[in-house]
């Protein structure tokens, strides 16, 4: 049973990671035409700057930054946190935190759902991981952590 758990922890924090990268392509893709407009603004800048010895030149607008929503942040802080919560699985209340804010994670992907669906949506399997890892933990006697040398 012990293999069974090891398992499931592997992939919740495996998914983890996936969801983190998938979060991360979502942010650079929708970042990314904006920040290569303003990158290219700020070389056309510098290189009429340069060519007119240092003369004339308008200065570009303030870059506008990376686009992230409140919400992606906040998925990626839960994701962190169910990536800690794969290492410390006896941790009561870092496993009861972490589904709390994965409940709130659900009302916002059904809110996603209704609404306009995004690329965040691809994150939704992570969730049902995590659930299943979470009630396993809470209900599972033999969730003790694995030691780092093989029979000690």
């Amino acid at each position: 049973m012990k293999t069974l758990f090891l398992i499931l922890r592997v992939t919740t924090g495996m998914l983890a990671v996936g969801a983190l990268g998938i979060l991360l392509a979502a942010i650079l893709l929708r970042s990314g035409g904006a920040f290569l407009k303003e990158s290219v603004g700020l070389a056309g800048y510098v290189a009429k700057l340069f060519t007119s010895g240092f003369t004339e030149g308008t200065r570009p607008k303030e870059p506008a930054g990376w686009i992230v929503a409140a919400p992606q942040a906040g998925l990626a802080l839960l994701f962190v946190a169910m990536l800690v919560s794969v290492f410390l699985p006896g941790t009561r209340w870092l496993l009861h935190l972490t589904a709390a804010v994965a409940a709130m994670a659900v009302i916002w992907y059904v809110r996603m759902v209704l609404t306009e669906v995004r690329l965040e949506i691809l994150c939704v399997p992570l969730l049902v991981a995590l659930f299943i890892y979470y009630a396993v933990c809470l209900f599972w006697n033999g969730n003790q952590p694995v030691p780092p040398v093989l029979g000690t």
